[in-house]
């Protein structure tokens, strides 16, 4: 029986994977938290669902766990300082990251930003913890569009863009 990759070398192979950078937030009772988010899919067409993995030991599992609700938030590439505080792993758990960017409430009740690419609504109908993190399952009940821009893309464990790759390679 072959033995698993090291995780290193996963980790750097992954590091090549470009993906586009979300912020997955929920809200209960009162409380919000949300974070950075690349391991984020479209899952099904007919309902409209989608899939997000996220780390069982942050605020934002917890919460998600109660509310039952959560935004997905596309983000474009001036979204790069949202996506690096809401990425930072060392924040106070009641640190309000809400502060920065216009944030709305959606119908769910999760906070959603106002000027993100597309913003999807979803409540969450399925948690399916796996090892260290947990993927989420969500109905998306409602959709929003912000102004059309390139993405911010997360690529070789970095932020960048389309427009920059493309001009770094011509």
């Amino acid at each position: 029986m072959a033995l698993p990759v090291e995780d290193s070398t996963f980790r750097n192979s992954m590091r090549l994977l470009a993906s586009g950078v979300t912020i997955v937030a929920t809200s209960f009772q009162g409380r919000r938290s949300g974070l950075t988010a690349t391991a984020v899919c479209s899952l099904a067409l007919s309902p409209a669902r989608v899939l997000a993995s996220i780390n069982m030991q942050g605020h934002t599992y917890g919460l998600v766990s109660e509310s039952r609700c959560m935004s997905v938030n596309l983000l474009a590439q001036d979204h790069q300082l949202l996506a690096e505080r809401f990425a930072a792993k060392r924040a106070a758990e009641d640190e309000d990251r809400f502060v920065y960017g216009e944030w709305t409430t959606a119908m769910t009740g999760a906070p959603m930003l106002a000027d993100a690419l597309a913003a999807l609504d979803c409540r969450v109908t399925e948690i399916i913890p796996l090892d260290t993190h947990a993927i989420l399952i969500g109905v998306v009940e409602d959709i929003s569009f912000g102004p059309h821009r390139p993405p911010l893309i997360h690529f070789e464990a970095g932020f960048t863009s389309v427009l920059a790759r493309a001009e770094t390679h011509s």
